[in-house]
């Protein structure tokens, strides 16, 4: 069902105004148009069924809550109450945004999470109502639509008996968290607001209206709420979150008409608490501790209202002098039946209405007559500034519209105390409170920061930290006695005394930082020196890593000592670095000399490069390359010499061990030379089969395993010996020839 634009009787364009002419309207425009040309605003949008029915005198109400997505209705829900809020004291304001509280009481077991959103609705039965011509088309089943009253979020919760207690607030409360923003100074105040609401998650309606106010710098040091509640005074306004969830301004103005009439057969009570105010000067104040402000109008302390904003200025002033000035409303306290469609601030006409009466009818004379000319007897009109709903059984509300009275406004006269107060407000600093960028709070202590968060220091007893960015540049920890610097030092003079300075460890320096120099009296500790000439005196380099030393003499101890056991650390120490001498070796990167003297030297593991020698014995030359094919002058003696390892192929090895030269093309084919016992041998091999040559003391031996062919083609083969045998006793001999001798004779 949609809802419907109302217009109150008393809301209309002034006697001076002129509808356009020329303005067309046709069948397809919304009537809500025309109605605008000829009367103005709308006053609001309601339900047309609750509109009546809330109206009737006698109201049939139903009632549920929505908690969490579970829905509770009557049997569940004891009783609820709402407390909305625009002013937070005893006098008329804007600028403010309070948080609306809700009480429920259910009969429930269930168990409702913590933060649950809580939705309480209203409805209307139209039972018992005979005449609902008019609004039948906007009932379902006899009932209007659900009017919710508010979004709610569950803060505490208690047990009283068998019925669970919840207090609620609503999302206004998520604002209280600290206002830091990203976006570049100056900037618009509607930039400040839409970047605020989107940190929160928060949507907001056509009522927020902004002018086009610039920011120099950011709101430093407020809350969300604070800047929104801020940026509304600004506008003549205040924030509070509607019935739908959606954030709204109330916007006063001195033209405000009122949008609903509370007759007297609403309400039940009307105390009228001092007379009308009306407001002609506004006083922006942008410094509360120092009493800064900025004024526009004029008028006694009864008319001033006065509007908090930390970044006003004298044209806001101005402004809001403009929008306001004529503003009034009179303060009530009143007790009526509960309407869901009233919002907080609405502007409401009260009294008893008068009939609509002509001079023919009236029973007075024309000088007796005293009727008001918007047809009430009595009241007036005032504002719905602090409202609570009550739902038991049926829907109350309690409208509170407080202002301080001339006489408290002008005979407010302070004693000594609060004199004294005053001038401590004044004169001292304030916990949380904004001094052009600088703030005391009890976590913290001093704290300085840019506006745009590009840099902060924080100081206190403990602790002394400056930020760039979210890292901290500068940090002392008084209570370590540790003082941290990330950065460069540039020092334009002076000198640094490192008396009573303690010594790092030594072995921690290299893990410190490789920039470290650390001068102490045990030595100094750096990467590199440079410098073209060290003068030490008689100073004594106690543990350095020397990588060459070039010097005319060399002087160990008064009277030119040889370096002695005791001045040589252990060859376990030793560094790679360094030429250590000790009894069990040298120890160094490169010896340079003539000659090498010495009775043996032993176990070698070294990368020899060229070796220039008269005997090398009982070593191995393994996969290495010997240049220019020649060993000269040298006798190599035992050990192995081989082109490849064993298993490696082709391979040739000349083995004192194995007494063998040997080549190799695979493991089963090879050509070899060895001695066994008396014997020579000569060995060839392919596979399985072989060709064996042995020479002993009386004779020589040729054996095959498989035949053996002579071919010397066109040459003579020639065997010569005292005796020549040819033996095949398992065969026969074949000689196959032009021509075969015998002692020079053929045969």
């Amino acid at each position: 069902m949609a809802l419907v634009h109302f217009w109150n009787e008393q809301v209309g364009r002034d006697e001076n105004y002129q509808l356009d002419a020329t303005k067309p309207y046709n069948e397809n425009d919304d009537a809500v148009f025309l109605f605008t040309d000829f009367f103005g605003t709308p006053a609001g949008m309601i339900d047309p069924a609750v509109y009546y029915l809330s109206r009737y005198p006698f109201r049939n109400w139903h009632v549920k809550a929505d908690i969490n997505g579970v829905e509770y209705g009557r049997d569940k829900i004891i009783d609820f109450e709402i407390e909305e809020s625009l002013v937070s004291g005893e006098e008329f304001e804007v600028g403010t945004a309070i948080v609306s509280k809700l009480v429920i009481r259910l009969l429930t077991n269930a168990e409702i999470p913590s933060n649950a959103k809580v939705v309480p609705y209203v409805a209307l039965s139209a039972d018992g109502i005979t005449d609902i011509s008019g609004i039948d088309d906007y009932l379902h089943d006899g009932m209007t639509d659900w009017v919710p009253l508010g979004e709610f979020y569950v803060d505490t919760r208690e047990k009283i008996n068998n019925t669970w207690e919840y207090t609620c607030y609503d999302k206004l409360m998520f604002a209280n968290t600290p206002y830091v923003s990203s976006l570049t100074y100056p900037t618009t105040m509607q930039a400040v607001w839409d970047e605020i609401c989107t940190q929160l998650g928060f949507d907001y309606d056509d009522s927020v209206v902004i002018g086009s106010y610039t920011l120099p710098v950011a709101p430093t040091g407020y809350s969300c709420r604070q800047v929104m509640g801020y940026i509304a005074g600004a506008n003549g306004a205040s924030v509070y979150a509607g019935k739908d969830g959606l954030i709204k301004f109330r916007r006063y103005a001195s033209s405000d008409t009122p949008v609903w009439e509370i007759t007297d057969a609403d309400y039940i009570t009307v105390k009228e608490t001092g007379p009308a105010k009306t407001y002609t000067k506004v006083v922006v104040v942008y410094d509360t501790d120092e009493g800064l402000a900025y004024e526009a109008g004029s008028g006694d302390e009864n008319h001033t209202l006065y509007v908090e904003i930390p970044f006003g200025t004298q044209t806001m002033a101005d402004a809001l002098l403009a929008q306001l000035s004529g503003f009034s409303f009179t303060p009530i306290q009143m007790d009526m039946r509960g309407y869901p469609q009233i919002e907080a601030g609405d502007r409401i006409r009260y009294g008893r209405p008068a009939p609509a009466l002509t001079w023919g009818t009236a029973d007075v004379a024309w000088q007796d007559a005293d009727f008001s000319w918007d047809s009430y007897y009595d009241g007036a009109q005032s504002l719905a500034l602090n409202m609570t709903f009550g739902f038991k059984g049926g829907l109350s509300l309690q409208i509170d519209a407080p202002a301080k009275s001339e006489q408290e406004s002008e005979f407010g006269v302070d004693g000594s105390l609060t004199a004294a107060i005053n001038r401590l407000n004044r004169n001292s600093v304030k916990l949380g409170k904004t001094y052009y960028g600088m703030t005391v709070t009890a976590t913290e202590g001093l704290t300085i920061e840019r506006s745009d968060h590009a840099s902060k220091l924080v100081l206190n007893s403990d602790d002394l930290s400056w930020y760039v960015g979210n890292s901290k540049a500068l940090h002392y920890d008084a209570q370590a006695n540790k003082l941290k610097f990330s950065g460069d030092i540039e020092m334009l003079g002076g000198t640094i005394s490192w008396s009573n300075v303690n010594a790092p460890d030594i072995d921690d320096i290299p893990t410190l930082s490789g920039r470290l120099t650390y001068i102490g009296p045990t030595g100094i500790y750096s990467g590199t020196i440079k410098t073209d000439q060290l003068i030490a005196g008689s100073a004594k380099i106690s543990s350095a890593l020397i990588d060459t030393i070039k010097a005319n003499q060399i002087v160990v101890g008064d009277n030119g000592e040889k370096i002695g056991d005791g001045l040589i650390d252990s060859a376990a120490n030793w560094n790679g670095k360094t030429t250590l001498l000790t009894p069990t070796g040298i120890y160094t990167g490169t010896i340079q000399a003539n000659q090498i003297v010495a009775s043996s030297l032993s176990a070698i593991s070294a990368n020899l490069g060229t070796v220039t020698a008269g005997t090398i014995s009982g070593v191995t030359i393994s996969g290495a390359t010997i240049v220019s094919g020649f060993i000269t002058g040298a006798n190599i003696t035992g050990g192995t010499i081989q082109t490849a390892g064993s298993g490696t192929y082709p391979r040739i090895e000349l083995s004192a061990s194995n007494s063998w030269l040997i080549f190799e093309a695979t493991s089963t084919s090879y050509l070899r030379i060895q001695p066994l016992g008396s014997l020579v041998t000569f060995n060839m091999a392919n596979g399985s089969s072989t060709f064996n040559i042995n020479k002993a003391t009386g004779g020589t031996t040729i054996q095959a395993s498989d035949n053996i062919t002579i071919n010397n083609s066109g040459a003579s083969i020639v065997m010569s010996g005292n005796h020549i045998f040819i033996n095949a006793p398992n065969g026969t001999i074949n000689l196959n020839a032009v021509g075969v001798y015998v002692n020079g004779n053929p045969i």
